[in-house]
């Protein structure tokens, strides 16, 4: 008797299992799993300019990286204006040194390659 009733609990848990496995709709082909399950380059790209570490890129490089008016003051009776650069076309090499350096008015960021890549390649589709 105990021999059915353990049976049946695997039967019932192998049976659970390949039902949920089914509703995440695994292929067993990874880079498939991925694409289908999770959100896409482009939309972690946008999320990351958004806000990587809480700091928003487009606050100062607009919507889609074409830059924009930061400031405007005066400096010993000059009108001065600080901008942030259009980064639409800058090469991959410069956009992940700036990332990575403290220069000017842009701040450091500690960002991974994968997520700088997904930045860059978000603003070059735009």
């Amino acid at each position: 008797m105990l021999r059915i009733v353990t049976l049946t609990l695997v039967c019932m848990f192998f049976t659970a299992f390949i039902v949920f496995a089914n509703s995440l709709n695994i292929t067993g082909n990874m880079e498939s799993d991925i694409e289908t399950n999770f959100i896409t380059q482009e939309e972690y790209g946008k999320q990351l300019y958004n806000s990587p570490r809480g700091i928003s890129c487009k606050i100062c490089h607009g919507e889609y990286g074409k830059g924009m008016q930061l400031a405007q003051y005066k400096h010993k009776g000059k009108p001065m204006e600080i901008y942030a650069p259009d980064i639409t076309d800058v090469d991959i090499s410069v956009f992940k040194r700036k990332l990575r350096s403290n220069s000017g008015v842009m701040p450091k960021y500690y960002l991974t390659d994968s997520e700088m890549e997904a930045i860059y390649q978000y603003i070059a589709q735009k």
